[in-house]
């Protein structure tokens, strides 16, 4: 039992961390939890099963040719299991934009439910990893060890990896250029296997460099991360912009007020303001704030991609639709949005 404990809470607990952290990404418009988590129980379960079986079918000629030598074990870590498991997780994405096409709006949120894809598949491979150490007769401390070094010094890889493949997949959602659809996604897709194989190619190699091939994908991952985080943090600024440009007919409008269009653009004020309206009127203050911000967000981003794709999938008449929303939604947070009078 105990060893059962440790192996869950050992993937548990830092994927829970990482899993927020990707949520908090998300400044503008927040993703819906179902799809969040229907993202993560892709990876962690149809993901994580499918690609143990057609692996196996892949080192089967491997294993027949190279036997256990360290070639045959460096190909099948290095290109088998990227192939496999970077496919299985891609589809998710995938599966996403095209299904829920109105809740993938860009590169930050192909980001998002690729990480989501990527940390629900290590949770599943991490439980795994954990437990058999644990259980053989190397004992608790080798299983701690690779904890810290699964959970902690790569524990953000898998959503990383599938998450160059989600950014791609966000890239091509706002190209009207229909070759910029097919071939970035695609793109994306190999730089997540590049990635994922240079790691798997360094972790194998470790005994025969003393280290210095693991020190190469620990380069190699978190610089990638940073890479991400990066264009995670251009991408908040284009947010902004959206919003500004898409909340000034509003503004003429009257739809809302200058000082609320003032709010809205900001990610920081709108953090201060659920906090006020939380403090004042406790979680449904908070959640009509919450969804006043989202509404608006939506028919702003709308609007971008009006601008961008046209009247694709009907923009214009959604748009039209969530000017109604919004009128709604402002009546409900009105009450909370500012300090309240002394």
């Amino acid at each position: 039992m105990l060893v059962l404990l440790v192996a869950i809470l050992g993937a548990l607990i830092p994927t829970l961390f990482y899993v927020t952290f990707v949520w908090w990404l998300d400044r503008y418009e927040k993703e819906p939890i179902r799809l969040l988590t229907l993202a993560f129980l892709w990876g962690a379960i149809p993901a994580a099963i499918l690609s143990v079986l057609f692996e196996l079918m892949l080192d089967l000629p491997i294993t027949a040719l190279g036997g256990e030598s360290l070639a045959a074990n460096l190909l099948s870590a290095s290109l088998s299991a990227p192939l496999v498991e970077e496919t299985f997780k891609g589809i998710a994405v995938v599966g996403v934009a095209l299904l829920f096409r109105r809740e993938f709006d860009d590169v930050l949120d192909g980001i998002i439910y690729g990480a989501m894809v990527g940390f629900g598949f290590a949770l599943t491979e991490n439980s795994l990893a954990y437990f058999l150490p644990i259980l053989s007769e190397q004992g608790i401390s080798a299983g701690l060890v690779n904890i810290f070094m699964r959970a902690v010094v790569f524990g953000v890889n898998h959503g990383f990896w599938t998450g160059l493949t989600g950014a791609a997949i966000g890239f091509a959602r706002l190209s009207p250029r229909l070759a910029v659809r097919l071939l970035a996604p695609l793109g994306g897709w190999a730089l997540a296997v590049l990635f994922h194989g240079m790691h798997n190619a360094g972790a194998t190699l470790v005994e025969q460099t003393s280290c210095l091939s693991l020190g190469f994908s620990l380069a190699v991952d978190w610089g990638g991360v940073l890479l991400l985080l990066l264009i995670a943090a251009g991408v908040w600024n284009k947010e902004s912009r959206w919003i500004e440009q898409g909340l000034r007919e509003e503004l003429r409008r009257t739809l809302v007020t200058p000082q609320e269009f003032d709010l809205l653009r900001s990610a920081t004020a709108r953090l201060a303001a659920r906090g006020r309206a939380w403090g004042r009127g406790g979680r449904p203050a908070a959640r009509a704030v919450e969804q006043y911000f989202q509404c608006a967000t939506e028919l702003a981003f709308k609007k971008q991609h009006l601008r961008t794709l046209g009247d694709e999938a009907g923009n214009l008449a959604e748009i039209e639709k969530l000017r109604l929303q919004l009128v709604t939604c402002r009546a409900g947070a009105t009450p909370w949005l500012w300090p309240a009078q002394s």
